[in-house]
C-alpha cells in the first residue's frame, strides 16, 4: 500500500529535497533517513515544523497559522541533518571509493543552488573521513534567504517551496559467471556463453580456484556495464554436443551482494555462480 499525505490548507511546504539513484528504474532512493542534529531539533520545535518523508522526496511544512511572520524569526536559517543509508547494499550499488569511514558533505554549489553537489553526481570531491564506522552524509542548507517564509508581515501561504537533490551514480563493473560441478570435475571443453541478443558465442573460460578452495570455471563478459535493477542480457550456457544437443541453461544476471574487486585489472567484478550437475 502506498503512503499518502494530505497536507491540510493551515500547512504548506517550505522545502522538498529529493534523492536519486541511477542504479533504480524509477530513479528513486528510498532507502534513507535524515535526522537532524541538535541545534537543528531545537530551530524545528521553535518554527513550529513537520517533517515528512515521502517516496525518495524529504519534506518540511510551516504552518500559516502561527506567527512566524514577526520580524523575530527574519533572515536566513541554517539547517543541519545526518543522512542515514539504510540499504546494506548501497556502498556495493553506488560509484564512490569502495570503502567505509566515509561521510558526504551535501550542500548547495554556486555551479547549481539546487544541486546538492559540485558535479552530476555525488563524487569522491565531497567525501570526508569518518570516525565511525559506515557511511553516512551531512546535509546542508539554508532557508528564508529573502524572508520568503517567515520574518515578514505579508507572508503569502502558497509560496514556492525550496527544492534541493542529491543525485548517485550506479557503479561500474564486468559480469562474472562462475561454472562448478557438484560432483567430480568434468570437460568443459565443449561448452561456451550464447548471448542472444547479439547471437555472439563466447568459450573463452578461464580456471579459478575461489577462497573457500572451489574450482571454478569462470567466463567474464568483455563490456563493462553500469549496475541496474534490470540488465538487457539474455545469457545461456549450451553446449556443442552431438549427444546431448538439448542443454541450455539460462544464466541469471548477477545481483549487487556479489560484488569483487580485483586489484589487478582495477576492475570491479558483478558475480555470479551456477552449478552444473
Amino acid at each position: 500500500m502506498t503512503n499518502r499525505y494530505d497536507y491540510v490548507s493551515n500547512f504548506s511546504k517550505i522545502l522538498e529535497l529529493s534523492l536519486y539513484h541511477e542504479f533504480f528504474v524509477n530513479n528513486k532512493l528510498v532507502a534513507f533517513d535524515l535526522i537532524p542534529d541538535k541545534e537543528t531539533s531545537d530551530l524545528i520545535k521553535n518554527y513550529n515544523l513537520i517533517l515528512r518523508k515521502k517516496e525518495n522526496t524529504f519534506i518540511i511544512l510551516k504552518s500559516n497559522n502561527s506567527n512566524l511572520s514577526s520580524v523575530v524569526f527574519a533572515g536566513p536559517i541554517a539547517m543541519s541533518f545526518i543522512l542515514k543509508f539504510n540499504d546494506l547494499l548501497f556502498l556495493n550499488k553506488t560509484d564512490i571509493p569502495f570503502k567505509y569511514n566515509q561521510k558526504f558533505v551535501l550542500k548547495s554549489t554556486d555551479s547549481d543552488k539546487n544541486r546538492l553537489h559540485p558535479n552530476t553526481y555525488v563524487d569522491e570531491s565531497i567525501i570526508e573521513p569518518y570516525d565511525d564506522n559506515g557511511l553516512i552524509g551531512h546535509v546542508l542548507f539554508e532557508l528564508n534567504h529573502n524572508n520568503e517564509f517567515f520574518g515578514f508581515e505579508d507572508s503569502e501561504s502558497d509560496v514556492t517551496p525550496l527544492k534541493i537533490y542529491a543525485r548517485f551514480n550506479s557503479r561500474i563493473v564486468k559480469f562474472r559467471f562462475n561454472f562448478y560441478y557438484t560432483k567430480n570435475e568434468k570437460d568443459f571443453s565443449n561448452f561456451f556463453v550464447y548471448d542472444e541478443n547479439t547471437n555472439e558465442k563466447y568459450n573463452n573460460f578461464s580456471s579459478r580456484i575461489l577462497e573457500n578452495g572451489m574450482k571454478v570455471q569462470s567466463f567474464v563478459m568483455p563490456e563493462e556495464v553500469k549496475m541496474n535493477e534490470t540488465y538487457n542480457h539474455k545469457l545461456f550456457l549450451k553446449k556443442e554436443d552431438e549427444f546431448n544437443k538439448s542443454f541450455n541453461k539460462f544464466l541469471p544476471h548477477p545481483t549487487p551482494n556479489n560484488l569483487k574487486f580485483d586489484t589487478d585489472s582495477n576492475t570491479f567484478f558483478l558475480e555470479s555462480f551456477i552449478k552444473i550437475n
